[in-house]
């Protein structure tokens, strides 16, 4: 489904329905940039999105920070071969590679849709084909398992996030506003397709390892 949604957008901008500026603009760009929002949120809540992420209580005070009163979790890796270069080691507290790329990306997604609907900025044609092609990189690269280092992951998922306000600024040019609200969904389900793909590498990962570890204690409570 993930990909027929590329396809449909690459027909779209391959030819678009031009129309009149949209005067529902605000709300468009209201709601995108809430979700990129609470996107960026969600970077630092991973076990609040997939089941599969559940945290022991005794989790490495490393992977965590406690801001008022709640834990933000920037790694949640467990330690094991299979996880090498999943996660940052900086100044001796983890940050998961993908999550942090994710968050960069969403702000900076937020603010590219903010130049485009509050600024102006009309993107050509090729900044969409762009941003398409940085969702399917975003998608494939898990189950072909093409990134083994923390940085590349990082800059995937930036760019993941990132193109869906590229699509979206360029199909808002032509005054489509039905199209508008038809790319954040699929921008939506991109990203639930995206975390399902991590969720059963995961456990993929954890089921041909013979090791015993939280990570197995987690799925059995």
């Amino acid at each position: 489904m993930s990909l027929t949604g590329v396809v449909l957008v690459a027909a779209y901008l391959f030819n678009p329905d031009v129309g009149a500026p949209s005067e529902s603009s605000i709300v468009i760009w209201a709601l995108f940039v809430s979700l990129c929002l609470l996107g960026a949120v969600a970077t630092l809540l991973p076990h609040r999105c997939s089941p599969s992420r559940a945290l022991p209580r005794d989790l490495d005070p490393s992977k965590f920070t406690v801001v008022l009163g709640v834990r933000l979790h920037h790694g949640h890796h467990i330690s094991c071969n299979h996880f090498q270069g999943h996660e940052y080691d900086i100044q001796g507290r983890s940050f998961c590679a993908s999550c942090t790329g994710m968050l960069v990306g969403a702000l900076a997604a937020a603010s590219v849709a903010t130049l485009h609907f509050f600024y102006g900025w009309n993107p050509g044609g090729v900044f969409g084909y762009m941003g398409l092609g940085c969702v399917v990189l975003g998608l494939v690269y898990i189950p072909l398992r093409i990134a083994s280092g923390a940085i590349l992951r990082s800059l995937i998922n930036a760019l993941f996030v990132l193109g869906f306000s590229l699509i979206l600024s360029v199909v808002d040019v032509s005054g489509n506003a039905a199209f508008d609200l038809v790319v954040i969904g699929l921008s939506v389900f991109w990203m639930f397709t995206r975390i399902q793909l991590s969720s059963w590498s995961y456990d993929k990962f954890c089921d041909e390892c013979g090791e015993e570890c939280w990570a197995e204690e987690s799925k059995e409570n």
